[in-house]
C-alpha cells in the first residue's frame, strides 16, 4: 500500500516539470490538464479542439497545425516560437528549431548544449563562454572609455569650427549696414552734387529758349523787308540806268540822285550783325552751362506765375520741415566717379550677402549629433578595394578613381547620402550611401555596390562610438568555439 504514494510522489515532479525548449514566460501555457478519469492532457495552442495526450509534446510528431505541440523538436515545419535554451551560468538565448537535435554542438547560442538534448554529446560549455564574455567585456569597456575620449576631442574640434562660422557670419553681418550706409551717403552726396552742379543755363533755360525764339521771329521779320527793298532797289537801278536823261524831269532826276546816294552809302553788315547776335547768344549759352549755380531759385527776373509759386513755397516747405540727412560719407570724387563708386560699393554688397547666405545654409545643415561630421569637413578617407582607389569626403563627395559618384545630399539616420554623380553607361546617375560603425579609425572597412551605380561605405571610428548597455555588449560578442 505504501508503493503507490511513493509513486506518486516520484511521478508528480516529473509531471510537473518544465517542457523543454519553452522558456520561462511561456511555460504556463504547456500546463497539463486532468480529465474525469484522471488522465493527463493538452491542448493546441491555436486550436483548443485538438485535444493531446501531454505525452504527446515533444514525441518529435507533429499533431498540432501550428507546430506548437513540438517546441523542442524539428519536427514541425512552421513552428510558432524558437527553441529556448537555459544557459543556466550564462544568458539564456534562442535557436531556430531546425538546429535542434542536428547532431552540432551549437555553443554560440546553446552553451549549454541544451539544443542536442535527445542526441546528447554536447557538454554544458557555459563557465568557458562567460569566461570568454568577461574578457571581451572587460576589453570593450575598456574601448569605449578610450573611444568616449577621442570622441570628445572631435566633438570638440567641430564646435570650434561651427563657433569660427559663426563668428565670421557675425563679423559679414555687421558689416552690411555700413556697406549700405556707404552706397546711400555717396549716392546722396552724388545727388546733392548734382544739384550743386547745377548751372546758369539749366536755372535759365526758358529765358534762353525765348530770347532765341524772339531772335528768329526778329530775324525772319528782317528778311521779310530786305525781300521788299531788293524788289524796290531792283526797280530803282532799273529806272536809274535806262531814264532818258535828256527829259528834263527834275522829280526824276531828284529820285535817281538819292538812289546812287543811297546805293554808295548801304550798310551791306546788316544781317552779319544779326549773325553775330546769334553767335553771342550761343557763346552765352555754353558760358551759362559751365558755371555752376548756388541753387537760389528766385532770380530777380523770374516770373511769379502760379506753377512758379507753387514750386517755391513747396521747395520751402521740404526745405524747412523736411530736411536732408547729413551725408557722412564724404568724398572728394566727381559726380561720374560717385556713380562708380556707388555701383563698386553695391558689388560689394552683393558679394558680402551671398558669403553670409552661403554660411546660413552650412550652420543650419544636418551634420549629425553634436554637429560631428563637421571636423572632418576637410578630410578625405581613401582605400583600394578591388582595383579601385575610393575617396570619401563627408561634406563635399565621394569618387572612384577620376569618376565621381556623388555630392553630399544630406545626414539621415546614422547615414550620409550622396547624389547627382556621373552618369553610369546605360543607366543612372551615380550615388552612394555612408553608414558609420564603432570601432578604430577613421577609416574605410568596406565598399560595395548592392544596387546599380549605387556605392554603399561603412566607414569605422571612435567617433561613432556611443555608451554600450550589457545587453548591447552581448549582442556584439562572439563565442570563440575553438577555445572551448
Amino acid at each position: 500500500m505504501l508503493l503507490l504514494p511513493l509513486a506518486l510522489a516520484i511521478v508528480l515532479p516529473l509531471v510537473h516539470a518544465n517542457v523543454i525548449g519553452v522558456s520561462n514566460e511561456r511555460q504556463h501555457l504547456y500546463s497539463p490538464k486532468e480529465d474525469k478519469q484522471g488522465n493527463l492532457y493538452w491542448t493546441c495552442l491555436n486550436d483548443t479542439s485538438i485535444i493531446l495526450r501531454f505525452d504527446q509534446i515533444n514525441d518529435d510528431i507533429c499533431d498540432c497545425p501550428d507546430g506548437s505541440d513540438e517546441p523542442g523538436t524539428n519536427a514541425c515545419p512552421n513552428p510558432p516560437a524558437k527553441f529556448f535554451c537555459v544557459n543556466e551560468g550564462f544568458f539564456s538565448n534562442y535557436i531556430d528549431q531546425s538546429r535542434v537535435n542536428d547532431g552540432v554542438c551549437d555553443y554560440d547560442l546553446c552553451c549549454d548544449g541544451s539544443d542536442e538534448w535527445k542526441l546528447g554529446g554536447c557538454e554544458n560549455k557555459c563557465e568557458e563562454v562567460n569566461r570568454q564574455f568577461q574578457d571581451y567585456r572587460k576589453e570593450k569597456l575598456a574601448f569605449l572609455k578610450k573611444a568616449a575620449v577621442k570622441k570628445a576631442k572631435t566633438i570638440k574640434i567641430a564646435q570650434h569650427k561651427r563657433q569660427k562660422l559663426l563668428n565670421k557670419l557675425n563679423s559679414l553681418e555687421v558689416q552690411v549696414p555700413e556697406l549700405k550706409a556707404k552706397i546711400n551717403n555717396a549716392k546722396l552726396q552724388a545727388e546733392n552734387m548734382e544739384v550743386q552742379d547745377n548751372s546758369v543755363f539749366d536755372e535759365l533755360r526758358e529765358h534762353f529758349g525765348g530770347l532765341a525764339d524772339k531772335l528768329e521771329l526778329h530775324k525772319r521779320d528782317i528778311l521779310h523787308q530786305e525781300s521788299k527793298l531788293q524788289a524796290l532797289e531792283t526797280i530803282l537801278d532799273f529806272l536809274s540806268t535806262h531814264y532818258n536823261p535828256n527829259f528834263n524831269d527834275a522829280a526824276v532826276k531828284e529820285v535817281i540822285q538819292k538812289f546812287q546816294e543811297y546805293v554808295s552809302n548801304k550798310e551791306e553788315e546788316a544781317l552779319e550783325d544779326i549773325h553775330e547776335t546769334n553767335q553771342i547768344i550761343i557763346q552765352l549759352v555754353e558760358k551759362a552751362k559751365q558755371m555752376s549755380h548756388s541753387g537760389v531759385k528766385n532770380v530777380d527776373n523770374f516770373a511769379p506765375t502760379i506753377p512758379n509759386m507753387i514750386r517755391y513755397y513747396y521747395q520751402l516747405a521740404v526745405d524747412k520741415f523736411l530736411p536732408k540727412p547729413v551725408v557722412e560719407y564724404k568724398s572728394d570724387l566727381s559726380s561720374n566717379e560717385l556713380d562708380h563708386e556707388v555701383e563698386k560699393f553695391e558689388q560689394e554688397l552683393e558679394r558680402l550677402e551671398t558669403k553670409i547666405q552661403i554660411i546660413k545654409e552650412d550652420l543650419s545643415s544636418d551634420y549629425g549629433p553634436d554637429d560631428l561630421l563637421r571636423a572632418y569637413d576637410q578630410t578625405t578617407f581613401t582605400k583600394d578595394l578591388g582595383g579601385y582607389n575610393y575617396r570619401v569626403n563627408l561634406l563635399q563627395g565621394v569618387s572612384q578613381d577620376d569618376i565621381f559618384i556623388g555630392k553630399f545630399k544630406e545626414y539621415k539616420e546614422n547615414k550620409v547620402i550622396y547624389d547627382q554623380g556621373a552618369r553610369c553607361w546605360n543607366g543612372p546617375k551615380r550615388s552612394a550611401t555612408v553608414e558609420f560603425a564603432c570601432g578604430e579609425g577613421p577609416e574605410i572597412v568596406s565598399v560595395s555596390e548592392p544596387e546599380k551605380c549605387h556605392y554603399y561605405f561603412t566607414i569605422q571610428g571612435e567617433s561613432w562610438c556611443n555608451e554600450a548597455t550589457e545587453q548591447e555588449i552581448l549582442h556584439s560578442f562572439q563565442v570563440n568555439v575553438d577555445l572551448l
